[in-house]
């Protein structure tokens, strides 16, 4: 009786290579099996009984074949193999497929598949769990990506929208930046000057959902306002919307619009969601969209007011609370007060330098009170004095922002990981 074989699921839609699994199967004497499913919903809930599968054969044809299919079938240890069609490289990597045969599907060909990438079934102790493997992907570049969030009324849409003509305007980066709006309810196309535009977010992930757009069908999704040098993806006017949009596609927009750019600034709403990391993945929460923003960030720039005495409002420090409980790196964190202008600094020439040294000189202060504890280290705590639309303060922003970003390492090319608090997963008693 042998102690390895493969079961493998299929999704057919006519076409030859059902035919060849089936000889396949029968030819090899090791107790495979090939079994065909009664539809995309089917192969789904046959994946949800906890039953190891090896692969799942999938016909290039298959209505629903798109990133949540895809990862839903990872995430159960079944990768898909896409068979039939023409030979589409930038399809198979964009979803996530294991591998692709193209059509003609020989036996030798689906045999040479199914021992690279399927999981072989054997003993309890000998089988291989969802997500083992490489932990990493090989090494590639990535854009950089800042998360611009705080309390409500703070100010944070308009830092978001002058960090992006800051750092547009710095000729290190060739006017390859992107502001994308991803708060629930989206106010960047009004800032913006723009009444009504044909893409949004929404439109974004959409034509993300069977895989990477590049070149004129990724400039299409985005528009360039008029008198300024950075691109914009407005963000979804009607907050009812985002549950349409499943957590795996948001991601993956994200990641290839960052790719496509020097650098990302994403306006983004503070409220993390810190619900059960078993819970669905997807925008169906107020908190989801911040929690996917956030994961992929380099730097997140939390936007509050300074009070009168100097001390930092409550609603500013409950979000920096959330955010460090939720899991975002400390060292990621860079709180931005924004201080009300003096007459004196109001009444400099635009064009004097002394305003310009008043504006480009963002103060390190100390946050928090004498009667509660500091949040964050005193070199990520900055002050900057308003209107935050003038282009010098704009400029001196980007600036600073670079610079931090410049002292930190690049985030690793990981996929979906999600951040886990120390000690969630619970203790042992017994030894290590």
């Amino acid at each position: 009786m042998p102690t390895r074989r493969y079961v493998l699921l299929g999704l057919t839609a006519g076409g030859t290579w059902p035919d060849v699994a089936e000889r396949l199967v029968a030819t090899r004497g090791t107790g495979d099996e090939f079994l065909v499913c009664d539809g995309r919903v089917d192969l789904l809930t046959r994946l949800g009984t906890g039953r190891p599968f090896s692969a799942a054969l999938v016909d290039h044809r298959t209505v629903g074949l798109d990133r949540e299919f895809v990862r839903r079938a990872d995430a159960a240890g079944c990768p898909v193999i896409l068979l039939g069609g023409p030979d589409d490289p930038v399809r198979t990597s964009s979803l996530g497929l294991a591998a692709h045969l193209p059509e003609p599907v020989t036996e030798r060909d689906l045999a040479d598949a199914i021992s690279v990438h399927a999981v072989a079934i054997g003993r309890v102790d000998d089988l291989r769990l969802a997500g083992d493997g490489d932990a990493t992907r090989s090494d590639r570049w990535t854009g950089r990506l800042i998360a611009v969030t705080g309390p409500g009324g703070t100010g944070a849409s308009s830092v978001a929208g002058s960090l992006a003509s800051g750092l547009a305007a710095d000729v290190r980066l060739r006017g390859e930046v992107l502001l994308i709006d991803a708060c629930l309810e989206a106010d960047q196309a009004h800032l913006h000057g723009l009444q009504e535009t044909t893409v949004d977010l929404q439109g974004a992930t959409q034509a993300h959902r069977g895989g990477d757009p590049a070149g004129r069908a990724l400039d299409g999704l985005l528009v360039s306002p008029a008198g300024h040098h950075h691109r914009l993806l407005p963000g979804i006017r009607r907050r009812r919307d985002w549950p349409t949009i499943g957590g795996p596609t948001l991601a993956a927009t994200l990641r290839n619009l960052r790719d496509h750019h020097l650098a990302t600034v994403v306006d983004v709403d503070p409220d993390v969601d810190l619900g059960p990391t078993h819970q669905p993945v997807g925008p169906a929460t107020p908190g989801e969209p911040a929690r996917i923003v956030l994961s992929l960030a380099d730097l997140v720039l939390v936007v509050g007011r300074s009070a009168p005495s100097g001390s930092d409002d409550r609603a500013t420090r409950r979000v920096l609370e959330n955010l460090l409980e939720a899991g975002v790196p400390e060292n990621r964190i860079v709180q931005l007060s924004l201080r009300p202008a003096t007459g004196a600094e109001r009444r400099v020439p635009f064009s004097g330098l002394a305003r310009r040294l008043l504006h480009i000189l963002l103060r390190r202060e100390p946050t928090g009170t004498t009667d509660s504890p500091q949040l964050l280290d005193d070199d990520r705590v900055l002050t900057i004095r308003t209107p935050i639309d003038d282009p010098v303060t704009a400029e001196a922003l980007a600036v600073r922002v670079l610079s931090l970003l410049d002292r930190l390492p690049a985030r690793p090319v990981t996929g979906d990981d999600v951040s886990v608090a120390a000690g969630s997963l619970g203790t042992t008693d017994g030894p290590s």
